[in-house]
């Protein structure tokens, strides 16, 4: 039976059983304590008890910190969650407990969000989180009834942009990029400009997978690891660039470069162009100058030509001329 005491203004609960850890729990009105006495030892006679105790007094917050620490830092794409992990730990929803973060929480969190960043972003971080509530519950023992995020409906998917800059915007792009505080922002926009490699593979890139003689070099991201070419635009860039202590080629912040980009494609005068953009541009130049499918997969690293084709622009007014030449 529990034992439930009066101490001070409140009601203490106490429950122990043979195999079972102590519980205790307090409450403000003796009926509320009877009553969670009772659904424990409901719990314990069916064999249905769990312990909840993790799930009440650990914070999302110290759940996403210990994710970082022992899942993100094992992926490719590490630079890139932990990116989206420190806005998690800056939202209200990080303060709550994990037992305290229901459906509706997680709905409403989504909703603002989407009135900041696009329906893409809020998707690849309602799956984050929605994995980071898994391994809580499979491997660290967070006994939760449900993992809340699949309950909560997904936003659609971005539609496939279809940005390439002109000449202009490009030549404007890197002279804007030029007069940013960090010297590295201009050499790494030149990089996804002529290599077409995403942000997390430049900002990993060191020095030992970056062959000058060979003119190549050895990218690792989300889809693996490959070599690329590298253009003379290219390794004229490289060859100026000053040797970093932890030898990478960049050594720049996911964020610093997130920021100053920013700024130089607002001061370029250029209306939405992200940076995941520079591969689409490079992509749809490499197609222009007559590089097949084989040779584009080679160097961008997708999979299958489906997924490629979402980053090359095909001009149908090119292939009117290519019909006239016929």
């Amino acid at each position: 039976m529990a034992t439930i005491r009066q101490r001070n203004d409140r009601w203490q609960v106490i429950i122990k059983r043979k195999g079972y850890p102590s519980q205790s729990r307090t409450f403000d009105l003796r009926k509320d304590a009877e009553k969670w006495a009772r659904q424990q030892e409901r719990a314990i006679d069916a064999g249905q008890w769990v312990d909840r105790t993790e799930a009440e007094q650990t914070t999302l917050k110290e759940l996403l910190e210990r994710y970082a620490k022992e899942v993100s830092k094992t992926k490719r794409g590490a630079d890139a969650e932990s990116y989206r992990i420190d806005q998690f730990k800056r939202s209200k929803l990080a303060q709550y407990s994990p037992a305290a973060i229901s459906s509706s929480l997680i709905a409403t969190w989504r909703d603002e969000r989407l009135k900041e960043v696009s329906p893409g972003t809020v998707l690849r971080e309602l799956q984050l989180l929605g994995h980071v509530f898994t391994v809580a519950m499979r491997e660290w023992g967070i006994a939760l009834h449900c993992n809340p995020v699949t309950l909560v409906r997904k936003p659609a998917p971005n539609k496939g942009r279809d940005r390439v800059l002109t000449d202009a915007q490009r030549e404007a792009l890197l002279i804007a990029c030029g007069k940013c505080h960090s010297p590295w922002i201009k050499p790494v926009v030149i990089f996804a400009l002529e290599t077409a490699t995403r942000r997390g593979e430049i900002l990993s890139l060191t020095w030992s997978n970056v062959s000058l003689e060979t003119s190549t070099a050895f990218v690792s991201g989300k889809t693996g690891a490959r070599k690329v070419p590298l253009s003379p635009a290219c390794m004229e860039a490289l060859r100026v660039l000053p040797r970093s202590l932890d030898g990478r080629v960049f050594p720049v912040s996911v964020d610093t470069l997130k920021q100053a980009y920013e700024r130089a494609v607002k001061r370029a005068g250029i209306d939405d162009f992200t940076f995941h953009d520079l591969r689409h541009d490079a992509l749809t130049r490499l197609a222009r100058k007559g590089f097949n499918i084989l040779e584009l997969r080679a160097i961008s690293g997708h999979a299958t030509a489906n997924m490629l084709q979402r980053y090359v622009s095909i001009d149908a007014g090119d292939l009117a001329k290519k019909l006239a030449c016929a």
